[in-house]
């Protein structure tokens, strides 16, 4: 057996990062302060797939304001300055050093660029448990038709270089992407993680082999089925 990661949702908790994007986006326009969300309210929205024009129509703005409000949220939401807000989980060490420990091979893959990528691995300190050999970030120079074909790439290359057997590998995802890509990956078995961009009830529409909360869980997971 063996583990193939998501970055953003497994890994990297991304929650702070688009909360603060919503709050930036929000600034010079004449809203109601009372109708601005806390965070846990604009998250659970974000995750069960709420657009963001809806969420900037939600404090008045007008049609027009939201548009513009929601496209700022974008660029905001990715720009890489920001990055600087994003936290690591607290399960993540434990779960590498388990890993690595029991001689299980793990990989990580992102739609997040080697730069962006290399900024997070240095900004958690994590280079002993992702060197270069189990990254496989998204490469900014070919060419996708869309993000499920780009995650399945970098699935397909990061088995493939590592001589593991698709059956063996087991993806932990957060998003729609991860658990078509993973699929179309062949995968052994395709696990859906609540704490990223999808709610349960999202992924339960996906129907992963299993849902889960956290990365305990997913050892716990594989200490049973396995």
């Amino acid at each position: 057996m063996n583990f193939c990661f998501d970055i953003d949702g497994p890994i990297i908790d991304v929650s702070d990062r688009y909360y603060r994007a919503y709050l930036e986006s929000l600034k010079g326009y004449d809203i109601n302060k009372d109708k601005v969300l806390s965070k846990e309210a604009f998250w659970i929205l974000k995750q069960n797939r709420v657009s963001e024009l809806e969420i900037s129509l939600m404090v008045g703005l007008s049609l027009k304001e939201a548009k513009s409000s929601g496209d700022t949220r974008k660029d905001l939401n990715f720009k890489f300055e920001n990055l600087y807000f994003d936290k690591l989980f607290d399960d993540v060490i434990k779960t590498f050093d388990y890993l690595r420990s029991n001689y299980i091979s793990y990989f990580v893959v992102t739609l997040r660029s080697r730069k962006e990528l290399n900024f997070a691995i240095k900004q958690f300190k994590l280079n002993k448990y992702l060197d270069e050999d189990y990254i496989f970030p998204f490469d900014e120079d070919s060419k996708i038709q869309n993000d499920i074909q780009g995650k399945y790439s970098l699935i397909y290359n990061g088995m493939n270089k590592l001589a593991l057997n698709s059956l063996d590998t087991w993806i932990i995802g957060d998003s729609d992407t991860d658990i078509h890509a993973g699929r179309l990956a062949r995968c052994g078995k395709v696990i859906g993680i609540t704490r990223g961009m999808r709610s349960k009830e999202q992924l339960q529409i996906l129907q992963p082999d299993y849902i889960v909360n956290n990365l305990s869980e997913v050892l716990s997971l594989a200490n049973t089925v396995h």
